[in-house]
């Protein structure tokens, strides 16, 4: 498999590949130079070097699950109803 057939594959796959690498023995720099990596080409497939181990992103961008504050029900008819609060708990004025 060539380097650009590599790049085409999903990002876990790639992971999954560089982990195994990685179980065989070889460290990271040996397992991405063995697969003709970059930390570019790792960047671009959302691939992070994690607590010993690669782990591939599903998406690029913020993806915390903790509440930003930004969740705020609409005015009126809004999509929670009437007695929303906010993350810390408070009323939501209308």
């Amino acid at each position: 498999m060539d380097r650009e057939e590599l790049l085409a594959l999903d990002n876990s796959e790639i992971a999954k590949m560089l982990n195994d690498l990685i179980a065989d023995g070889k460290s990271k720099d040996e397992a991405c130079a063995e697969l003709e990596l970059t930390a570019a080409d790792l960047t671009k497939q959302n691939i992070f070097w994690v607590k010993d181990k690669f782990l591939a992103r599903a998406w690029s961008g913020y993806t915390s699950t903790k509440r930003s504050g930004n969740e705020y029900a609409q005015a009126g008819d809004g999509w929670r109803g009437e007695d929303v609060k906010d993350f810390k708990g408070r009323e939501v004025p209308w």
